[in-house]
């Protein structure tokens, strides 16, 4: 295919009238998951910013947590349909190299946050027991 022809099918950035391939439109955006207004910035999908509405009702007893949820769930489903609308991409295969990297990211960064949440309760937990044990 050449470059002229792949530039006329490659609409991406073209806002809500842009056809999503076929091989994208369907997938599940783990970057939009797990990184939501971090992945939206990077995307120009801004409507990732109503994480932080979302958050706020975060504080509901018992079901707040569940709107959050539902967002990440939402921008997950709909996010390679937003990215390619917004922002323009060299080929699918850009698209889907950058996505992957957002993927990547944000597993890591969810086991960093679990490793360093266990260090922090295990420092925790033996500080207790040291200020214990000073009285």
């Amino acid at each position: 295919m050449s470059d002229e022809t792949q530039q006329i099918i490659n609409n991406s950035g073209e806002g809500k009238c842009s056809a999503v391939p076929v091989e994208i439109a369907k997938e599940f955006n783990w970057g939009a998951f797990l990184l939501n207004w971090i992945w939206g910035l990077g995307n120009k999908t801004y409507i990732t910013l109503l994480i932080f509405a979302a958050s706020i009702l975060s504080l509901i007893p018992f079901i707040g947590f569940l709107i959050p949820l539902g967002c990440s769930i939402w921008f997950g489903i709909k996010g390679n349909e937003w990215a390619w609308q917004n922002k323009k991409w060299d080929s699918v295969e850009h698209f889907t190299s950058v996505q992957k990297t957002w993927a990547k990211i944000g597993v890591i960064l969810i086991i960093a946050g679990f490793v360093i949440g266990i260090i922090f309760g295990i420092l925790a937990v033996f500080l207790g027991i040291m200020v214990g044990m000073s009285k």
